[in-house]
């Protein structure tokens, strides 16, 4: 069985896919598909290379994170120490449809690099509330969330326990997009 999962894997990451006809989810949606992270001081963290040219676009809506295949549209790529392990974590935001969340959606996928192989730690098919966009600022996974009619938003913090992200606190919450935008930018 593993032999097979490794071919349609490099299936995936070679098959061009049809472009996706999603709409853009909102003005925090610019993709940032840079792996660079800058230091307090405003230098170049060391670790941020190893994931450096890491993510690659096959087509309009398929990518590979080293040897993941990632057959979804991507909208947010940022790395950070996200376990406290002292190594660069990959943090990719994808539009995926899941299992228990049928529906078109933002996700949060978590990968650690081992042995220059991208591993998953936390392949997310949801956070607290209907993820709109994410950043990892302080060691924290920081999410704007909405509610399912959108119409109020939040901004989350969360920390790395064990299996995956748990909620430590609001920033703000029952608010509009703008100012939600505002805390998620911080």
């Amino acid at each position: 069985m593993r032999r097979w999962w490794w071919v349609w894997a490099a299936l995936a990451c070679l098959t061009a896919l049809a472009p996706s006809n999603l709409p853009p989810l909102g003005e925090a949606a610019a993709p940032e598909l840079s792996a660079a992270k800058a230091s307090p001081s405003g230098g170049r963290l060391e670790g941020a290379r190893r994931w450096e040219g890491a993510l690659t676009r096959q087509s309009d809506s398929a990518y590979c994170l080293n040897d993941w295949p990632l057959p979804y549209p991507v909208y947010r790529f940022q790395t950070g120490d996200v376990d406290g392990d002292g190594s660069e974590d990959a943090l990719v935001g994808v539009v995926k449809s899941t299992r228990f969340h049928p529906e078109q959606g933002r996700r949060l996928f978590i990968f650690k690099q081992v042995d220059g192989h991208a591993r998953p730690m936390w392949l997310g098919s949801r956070l607290g509330g209907v993820l709109v966009d994410f950043r990892f600022a302080d060691g924290r996974i920081r999410a704007m969330e909405t509610t399912p009619d959108s119409s109020s938003y939040a901004v989350s913090e969360y920390r790395w326990r064990d299996f995956g992200p748990y909620f430590e606190r609001f920033l703000i919450k029952n608010t509009d997009k703008t100012t939600a935008i505002k805390y998620l930018n911080q």
